[in-house]
């Protein structure tokens, strides 16, 4: 029996639990779909402006990310864009004509994914085997053939909709590779203690909840953001939701204020003239994916051997024009869970603290090839 790759509900990242199960591997963190979510959010309002601002856009931006829930819940939207863009897959719903046949024949298909009242799992053959893979169960379900097509037709029976995957899936990571936490990796035929099922069954109960990996609820704001895109590609810098713009400016002047504001241009382009070009792929990088004290994300590839400073440099770069870097002493600490360490700096003078962290490098520190780091006021 092989050992799956199971990541478990936390807060309502079902939909990132989902699309790293289904790949076999870590690929998605929360904030590489936030990016996502933002994008779409800023292409969308775009969109929706060509034609001026009318009381449908006033809506929109009113009713805040149609991509994203404050809890993380992420949309069908976002989860096909990752999967494009990762992978080249796609999601074709099977309620469609030409696709409705899949349901009788799954055996020939090599995913699916399941939603219905906002949870998401998904159903994919690893090898030969066929698995249910739930974030809220406690571990993957194995299913024969016949087992998984008549899964499908209750399932549909019951309202979920059904996404059938279209494209060469990756293989599956190992757990050799180090990749993800070591209890995301299972043995369903030798279940260690905490990976009892929880009871929820494929209906998605209540979420799964254990030990370490258990997070804080994510605080997105819909069209607020900086940093990389999943594909690489610069996310624009909004300085600040819809609901925190200065008040007394015109509604359309508030709207392209949303998307457009950079913050304190001369402080960003005095230091990032220091930062290292981002690595091409193929070549050593450590992804960083940095979450700031107002809940923003952001992101950036550095080089894997580039120092620490170039990590200070791109995290002050991101607090320029912020009103929250002028107060107090300007110092600041990143920290991180794995590996575990802190690093503390000033936004003023863009200097590390401890003299022994600034010989370090990205590999040096534990940082490549990914990191997750949070940004708080020291």
């Amino acid at each position: 029996m092989p050992v799956i790759y199971h990541e478990r509900q936390v807060s309502a990242l079902c939909g990132q639990h989902c699309l790293n199960n289904l790949l076999q591997g870590p690929y998605f963190t929360e904030i590489d779909l936030a990016e996502i979510a933002q994008e779409l959010d800023r292409k969308e309002l775009a969109l929706m402006m060509e034609n001026g601002v009318d009381d449908e856009t006033r809506k929109f931006m009113a009713a805040g990310s149609q991509n994203v829930a404050d809890d993380g819940n992420f949309s069908v939207q976002v989860l096909s864009e990752a999967l494009r863009r990762s992978h080249g897959l796609t999601l074709e719903d099977t309620r469609r004509p030409e696709s409705r046949a899949v349901v009788t024949k799954p055996h020939f298909e090599n995913g699916f994914v399941l939603n219905r009242h906002s949870h998401w799992y998904t159903v994919v053959k690893i090898g030969w085997q066929w698995w249910q893979i739930n974030s809220t169960q406690g571990l993957p379900e194995q299913l024969t053939e016949s087992h998984l097509s008549a899964t499908l037709a209750q399932l549909i029976a019951d309202k979920w909709t059904v996404f059938v995957v279209r494209g060469d899936m990756p293989k599956p990571m190992l757990p050799s590779s180090g990749a993800g936490l070591a209890s995301n990796w299972v043995d369903p035929a030798k279940p260690p203690a905490d990976r009892l099922d929880n009871g929820s069954g494929f209906g998605g109960g209540a979420p799964f909840r254990g030990g370490a990996e258990q997070q804080k609820k994510s605080s997105y704001v819909a069209f607020s953001g900086a940093g990389q895109t999943l594909g690489g590609s610069s996310a624009p810098s909004s300085g600040g939701g819809a609901a925190a713009m200065a008040d007394g400016m015109s509604e359309e002047a508030q709207l392209a204020l949303a998307i457009a504001m950079s913050g304190d241009l001369a402080t960003k382009e005095r230091l990032e003239r220091r930062l290292p070009e981002e690595p091409a792929d193929g070549t050593p990088a450590a992804r960083v994916a940095i979450r700031m004290p107002d809940g923003v994300r952001a992101s950036r590839k550095f080089p894997a051997e580039a120092s620490l400073q170039a990590l200070i440099d791109f995290v002050v770069v991101q607090l320029a024009g912020s009103p929250s870097t002028t107060q107090g002493t300007g110092r600041w600490q990143l920290s991180s869970q794995y590996p575990p360490m802190k690093i503390a700096f000033s936004s003023h003078t863009a200097t590390i603290e401890d003299a022994e962290k600034e010989t370090l490098t990205f590999t040096t520190a534990g940082l490549a090839p990914s990191a997750q780091l949070h940004l708080a006021a020291a």
